[in-house]
């Protein structure tokens, strides 16, 4: 599966962003923490606003704690690395073997990528756990502390009581058991889907344009009604025939469905047209504006389907018939070029319109089952292929749901790619084109300017969201809604005092002893939890040993005082132990 996965181009790509980005991010960070302050405010003030803000932002969810001994806790690792070389390269060397881990095909599944990770997992245990273990743990004890914080913000409880209580409500009963609640998926079927779809009201469509050397044609300010996404009838018939026989008498089956749906409707009002006939009787050029309405029962379709015979061994299911009406087609113009004569031939035009219509609604309904049953097909195929390969491996046997789920995933994905190779196949030795503009500068014919024009209102949006003084943006001012006046107030940002053996001013060296310049006890201690700078006194040997940890002897040490007994010296790649 990892080799699959890798093996994808969009996989590589995603990998390969997401590891540009924190490289360029890392490095960017590097830059500003070694610049000058003003050449910071200068240059990257809206940066380092949002940074604020952001810091500002978990602060206030970690119950007003400050993070500033978190910051320089993890400050400190980094001012170690500029100064200890081996710190420097193991971290390079970490991510150096994720990089080769994500990119390179199958390296991460080698003895050489176990060995490699071994090697840095001790050295990184030494650096980590030995010679900067002060630092580490100061790390993690302030990480600690903050989520500590984090549980006991009252709103951060208050809000996980409140999911508890959802949950709980909705699987448990009152004895506090788990249940299934079947009223629950009516309530989801008859008031929360249908609250959704009339919140939701209005969606646009994007201007959509057409062009061929024949005719040009632009439809914008389609806009589509959420009541009218569901059919008002939809209804469903089955129809089974099961013998079984003994003997010599066959077994025979034939399952037939009919599907019928009725009332989807549709209620365009005021959208903007351009027509351009550039060849051909009559040459006519038109631009304005209608309404189309399609009430009552407007598109209905009725569709058979049945079992494929025996012989047709590639299908689950076969299409016997597929009926479209389109009743109450309505069409009003508002504005043209041409009102009188879409007047005298409108009749004419729907008598020809409805039947041409309805006999392309019904081909790409056909398409579409045929394209199902297919897919279907292949999914099975997939799931069958999947289930062969695992016949060696009894243990890994993925269950049937597994197995088709997948080989959907993997279907669809593959469609996907199809489907957009052909369509850019078809429009590049095609004539024909279809775009979808936003706004008017991704647009065919941004000449063409139609009124009431939602790509208009969508450049006017964006060109809003540019202007504005550091983060507020005129955007943020439309509507008319009123401030909100129950929010409560935001904790003040204080450094907390730390539980008992932990003080955010707390060394690179263990409690009870003292640390010189150059982080080494310079006084009787039982063990270090620093560093020495270039590793100059860790590799002392003698009678006293190195100070890489121990315990105390008797005899001379450093200072004058109680020294340390060494375990080991220096990192040893083929040390068998943990330092």
């Amino acid at each position: 599966m990892v080799l699959e996965c890798q093996q994808h181009p969009d996989y590589y790509q995603a990998v390969q962003t997401l590891l540009d980005i924190a490289e360029e991010y890392g490095s960017r960070a590097n830059r500003l923490a070694r610049g000058s302050a003003g050449a910071v405010r200068d240059a990257h003030a809206s940066l380092v606003l949002a940074e604020t803000d952001l810091k500002t932002l978990i602060e206030r969810f970690a119950n007003g704690t400050s993070t500033d001994d978190l910051w320089a806790s993890v400050s400190k690792i980094y001012d170690a690395a500029d100064h200890d070389p081996q710190l420097k390269d193991w971290f390079k060397a970490v991510n150096g073997h994720i990089r080769r881990c994500l990119q390179e095909q199958g390296y991460i599944l080698t003895d050489e990528s176990n060995l490699e990770w071994t090697s840095l997992h001790d050295e990184g245990t030494y650096l980590l756990r030995n010679k900067y273990r002060g630092h580490t743990d100061r790390v993690v004890e302030e990480i600690k502390f903050l989520a500590d914080q984090f549980d006991q913000d009252p709103h951060n409880k208050a809000f996980a009581a409140s999911l508890t209580k959802l949950f709980t409500a909705l699987g448990n009963d009152e004895k506090g058991s788990a249940t299934f609640k079947p009223h629950l998926i009516k309530d989801l079927t008859d008031v929360i889907l249908p609250g959704i779809f009339e919140k939701v009201a209005y969606i646009p469509i994007p201007r959509i344009e057409y062009s061929d050397p024949q005719f040009d044609a632009v439809i914008e300010n389609l806009v589509i009604e959420s009541d009218n996404f569901m059919p008002n009838v939809l209804e469903i018939a089955s129809e089974n025939y099961m013998r079984f026989g003994r003997k010599k008498i066959a077994s025979k089956s034939q399952h037939s469905i009919d599907v019928k749906v009725a009332g989807i409707q549709m209620d365009l009002r005021d959208v903007s047209y351009y027509i351009k006939r550039k060849h051909g009787f009559p040459a006519i050029t038109d631009q304005g504006v209608a309404n189309f309405l399609l009430a009552g029962d407007g598109f209905a379709f009725r569709m058979k389907l049945s079992s494929p015979d025996k012989k047709d061994k590639h299908s689950f299911f076969k299409i016997d018939e597929v009926d479209v009406a389109v009743n109450n087609l309505k069409i009003k113009l508002i504005e043209s070029k041409h009102k009188m004569l879409f007047t005298f031939f409108k009749p004419l035009m729907l008598k020809a319109l409805r039947p041409a219509l309805q006999k392309a609604m019904e081909k790409a309904i056909k398409d579409q089952a045929a394209k199902l049953d297919a897919m279907l097909y292949q999914i099975k195929k997939e799931a069958d292929r999947a289930l062969e390969r695992s016949h060696g491996d009894p243990e890994n046997t993925p269950n049937i749901y597994q197995r088709y789920v997948k080989a959907a995933q993997k279907r669809i994905l593959q469609g996907k790619k199809k489907k957009a190779r052909n369509a850019a196949a078809k429009a590049a030795a095609s004539d024909k084109k279809i775009n979808y503009a936003v706004t008017k500068e991704k647009s065919m014919f941004p000449h063409i300017c139609l009124p009431g024009g939602i790509s208009s209102k969508a450049a006017e949006y964006r060109d809003l969201a540019h202007k504005g003084h550091e983060w507020e943006s005129p955007v943020f001012s439309i509507g008319d809604a009123a401030p909100s006046r129950d929010i409560p107030p935001a904790p003040a940002i204080v450094r907390k005092t730390r539980k008992p053996g932990l003080s955010p001013a707390v060394s690179n060296v263990s409690r009870g002893g003292t640390a010189n310049g150059d982080g080494n006890i310079s006084d009787g201690s039982s063990r270090t939890h620093g560093g020495s700078r270039d590793g100059e006194r860790l590799h002392r040997r003698g009678d006293r040993g190195s100070a890489v940890g121990g315990t105390p002897m008797s005899g001379k040490g450093f200072n004058g005082g109680g020294g340390f007994r060494a375990h080991l010296p220096a990192f040893d790649p083929a040390a068998p132990t943990a330092y």
